[in-house]
């Protein structure tokens, strides 16, 4: 057994190393300073969507205005009780949801390769899920929404008991 454990050691360093030394794993780091404003909206009407392309989810929606000459990061978190469903020979399909401002998805911008929640089994049902997108907005009227969808029309999505906290701060980069 000491022996199995020292091999998975060495083989989670090596894994390690190849990940730090591989391109293409490039984080964005944003940064802001003191909170200017915070935007919150919550929902405790519970909605379906069964749309395989990105809709607005309803509600999720806010304008916010970056003072002139400024730029800010924008914060949006959003968290919401989940349930994905469909039937059982839909495995491996998920339920995503996505962050824009003025219509541009933002970061990490993972598109639908971000699964806020996924079909499962019977007890897989009625989930606490969260997310985080950011961006940095120039001076002027932005509009922030969320928009959700699903990988396969036979999978139906549901949010319930929603909040989607939108913190912009004093300054971004």
């Amino acid at each position: 057994m000491k022996n199995l454990s020292g091999r998975l050691l060495a083989l989670a360093i090596t894994v390690a190393l190849v990940l730090v030394a591989v391109p293409g794993f490039a984080a964005v780091t944003h940064t802001g300073a003191g909170v200017a404003k915070i935007t919150v909206i919550t929902e405790t009407n519970a909605q379906t969507t069964s749309s395989t392309s990105y809709v607005p989810l309803p509600g999720a929606t806010a304008t916010i205005t970056v003072p002139a000459l400024k730029t800010q990061l924008v914060n949006v978190r959003f968290s919401a009780e989940s349930y994905c469903f469909g039937s059982t020979s839909l495995s491996f399909n998920w339920c995503s949801v996505a962050v824009f401002a003025d219509g541009v998805e933002m970061l990490p911008n993972s598109n639908f390769d971000f699964a806020f929640d996924a079909n499962g089994n019977a007890d897989d049902a009625w989930e606490g899920h969260a997310m985080e997108r950011t961006a940095v907005l120039g001076p002027g009227t932005h509009t922030i929404s969320l928009q959700w969808a699903v990988t396969n029309a036979g999978v139906t999505f549901r949010l319930d008991d929603w909040t989607m906290a939108i913190t912009q701060y004093s300054n971004g980069h």
